[in-house]
């Protein structure tokens, strides 16, 4: 595959699912060029998925078995009261409200990592990216070893670009969560995306070696294989991808792997 080729690829990061932002030059192009170049077009490396199953953390909640430090100690009546009345907006996607909700408790009980926490959720769902970021640094600095606000602050870094700082984070929620498949996804994602092919085939190996059904990984590793060269492992991938659900590997098949033994 050529350099051209491969930038137009690079050009590409999906936002959520495949929201294309090619800077590729107009050129008048056969039918068949078209049509390879729109498949290469979703040959692009996923967004990390640290936003399926939003955590938001209610009062009583397992906080500390997902990595946050409730902080402020036991919740009063008025914070308690307060708590539940901003975490109920979010679950009714009002966010603008319990934003508000969660900057009044920190006010009141500064200490409680658990508010940080749901404001930088909150900023994230408004894609108020600074924002968000600033709430995560406040449950970190409380808490250095809150897995998830520093996994969530590096999906926002992800979303602004900063792939240096997004990777940063990542290699931090591996270290903290040694045997979670999807932080090894995330890290080899972002590995991909910053040309570590090599770096991001480790990761994806080890994503999948904690979890076998892993559709995603193996999609992604396809990816990083097509870049360095090994169509065939890539094929390999996105067959395996395919046969677990993943919903863009029929395309990479189809386009570049008809012609490849299985």
């Amino acid at each position: 595959m050529n350099q051209n080729a491969m930038n137009r690829i690079l050009l590409l990061i999906s936002i959520v699912f495949l929201v294309s932002c090619s800077n590729s030059k107009k050129e008048v192009k056969s039918a068949d060029e078209k049509e390879s170049n729109a498949t290469e077009q979703t040959l692009v490396d996923s967004v990390p998925v640290v936003d399926e199953g939003i955590a938001v953390l209610h009062p009583g909640g397992n906080e500390l078995e997902l990595g946050v430090e409730e902080g402020g100690g036991h919740l009063n009546e008025e914070i308690g009261k307060l708590f539940r009345q901003a975490t109920s907006a979010y679950d009714q996607g009002d966010y603008q409200s319990g934003i508000q909700l969660f900057e009044q408790i920190i006010e009141k009980a500064p200490e409680d990592g658990r508010a940080y926490y749901n404001l930088g959720i909150g900023y994230f769902k408004l894609d108020k990216f600074p924002e968000s970021i600033k709430a995560f640094n406040g449950a970190i600095d409380i808490n250095p070893r809150d897995s998830l606000s520093i996994q969530y602050r590096g999906k926002v870094y992800y979303m602004m670009g900063d792939f240096k700082s997004c990777l940063r984070d990542y290699k931090r929620v591996v270290e903290l969560k040694p045997e979670d498949p999807l932080a090894y996804f995330n890290r080899g994602t972002v590995k991909g995306m910053i040309n570590d092919y090599a770096g991001a085939i480790e990761d994806f190996n080890r994503a999948i070696e904690l979890n076998p059904e892993y559709d995603a990984a193996y999609y992604n590793r396809g990816i990083a294989n097509f870049h360095i060269g090994k169509l065939h492992d890539a094929c390999y991938d996105w067959r395996k991808a395919h046969i677990l659900g993943h919903y863009e590997a029929d395309k990479a098949i189809k386009a570049y792997c008809e012609g490849e033994k299985k």
